[in-house]
This record gives structure tokens, sequence and C-alpha cells, in this order.
């Protein structure tokens, strides 16, 4: 008799793209699996809708920020640490806790990164995958601060990027596409990404999505579990990985002609 195979370990990352009906579309279905999930909000949404974040904090969900505007890539210590340190104000004034984890567009970072982290008292940068599909979390041996590394995967000659809807999208899959590589995992650890905009109010997108979560793979951890053994290592030799290869976005079906999902008004 062959042993059933091991669940994969998973985090669930929530990417809001603006998008209300897609954030709450998305967090009311994990709510309902009982999935834990980052939540990841720029100033933006924590502005104009901080009762929904704040709800969301409330309800479990990590808050991480995100800072849209560039990739944190060589970028200086003083810019990054005053965007990093209003972004933080603002979170932490909206949902009332810690704001412990951040990201840059493209989840880029630097050692500057980790050092405006670290003073801030920011446990958490999420990153660029390094290392392919495995999400594997580093921990610098010179800063308190963890970096999670997102799951990497390549779409034939489109490059490689997260295990993500949007970035799939962007690189010409479709739903079919997401959907081989997500039965096709062959790794211990994954970091898995949604964004608002797509699978969450798009039919296709979240029907993938539902099959997936379905097919109970995954054994879906809170972040600190998730996290609680990190590879330790001097920063200098921890992996980067800057490719981004789709900066112009090629989808294959344009966002506008994906069918939308039948919400009851």
């Amino acid at each position: 008799m062959v042993p059933d195979k091991k669940k994969i370990d998973g985090l669930f990352l929530i990417i809001d793209r603006r998008n209300v009906k897609g954030l709450q579309h998305w967090t009311e279905e994990l709510k309902k699996r009982d999935i834990p999930a980052v939540i990841q909000v720029d100033e933006y949404m924590v502005d104009t809708h901080c009762s929904l974040i704040k709800s969301l904090a409330d309800s479990g969900f990590a808050i991480a920020g995100v800072n849209n505007e560039r990739p944190f890539w060589n970028q200086p210590y003083d810019y990054q640490y005053s965007e990093m340190i209003r972004l933080k104000e603002k979170v932490e004034k909206c949902i009332g806790k810690s704001m412990r984890l951040f990201a840059s567009k493209y989840a880029a970072y630097d050692e500057q990164t980790v050092k405006a982290a670290d003073k801030l008292g920011i446990g958490y940068i999420f990153i660029r995958g390094p290392v392919g599909a495995r999400a594997v979390v580093f921990q610098p041996q010179e800063y308190n601060v963890k970096l999670l590394s997102q799951s990497n995967v390549p779409l034939r000659d489109a490059g490689t990027g997260s295990l993500c809807d949007e970035s799939l999208f962007c690189r010409g899959a479709v739903p079919a596409d997401m959907r081989d590589i997500f039965f096709n995992l062959d790794v211990d650890r994954i970091i898995l990404v949604a964004q608002t905009h797509l699978s969450g109010v798009k039919l296709n997108w979240w029907n993938l999505y539902q099959e997936f979560l379905d097919a109970d793979i995954i054994n879906w951890m809170p972040l600190d579990d998730f996290s609680a053994s990190p590879e330790v290592l001097p920063y200098a030799e921890i992996p980067v990985n800057k490719a981004v290869e789709y900066k112009t976005p090629k989808p294959t079906i344009p966002l506008d002609k994906e069918p939308d999902f039948p919400f009851k008004d």
C-alpha cells in the first residue's frame, strides 16, 4: 500500500489591488475555510478603507504594508526608512496593532531595507523568491528580521515569477496553465498569492483557486508557525532574485474580457 503523500506546508498571501469587492470575497472565503492568511495593503487602502482593514486585523488576518511606488532595490536608506515608517504609522493607527510585515514593489529589497525594518521593529519582509517554487524563510544573522521568500515558478518562455494569479496572468497564462502548476508542485513549502482584482472578482480564476483549495493538499499555517524554523545565514550569503521579465503585461485574455464572478447585489 502506498502511503498518503504528506501535505505541503503553505502560507496564503492576499495582495489587495484597491479592489474592495475582491478583498471581501477572498477574506470571507478564507474565514469560511478557516485558512489563516496575510493581507497586503497599500497606503491608499489604509487611508480610504481603514474600517475594513481594521475588521480584517481584528478577525485574525495579519496585515502587511506594501509600497507599490517603486522597487526598493538600490534605493537610499533614508528613502526606504521614511517610506516604511510613514506606512507603518498609518497601518498601526488604523488597526491598533503593530505592522509586522512589509513589502515593496516586485517584493524587492536590499540590505538597506533590512536595516530599516530592523530599526522599526518590522519583523518580516516579503522577498522575490530566489530558490524556485519552494518557499524559504531566511534569517540574516546580523538582523532581527525574517525574509519570506515567495514561491517562484516559470512559465514557458515568459520568465519566472510568484506563484500568483497576477504574475502568471501578466506572463500570458490562462487558468489551465496555473492549474498545471498547482497540481504538480513538488516541494514541501509554498507561499501562495492571490490578488483581489483578478481571482477575487474574475470567475475562471476564482474557480481555479477553489479547485485547488478543495483538493486539500496544503497544510495552511499562520505566519508565526510557517516562519518558526528559518534558515539562518550571514546576510551576504542569502540568495537574491532581481529578475522581472513581465513589466509590460502580456495577457492572453485581457482583464476586461475575463468573465466576472456573478456577485449577488
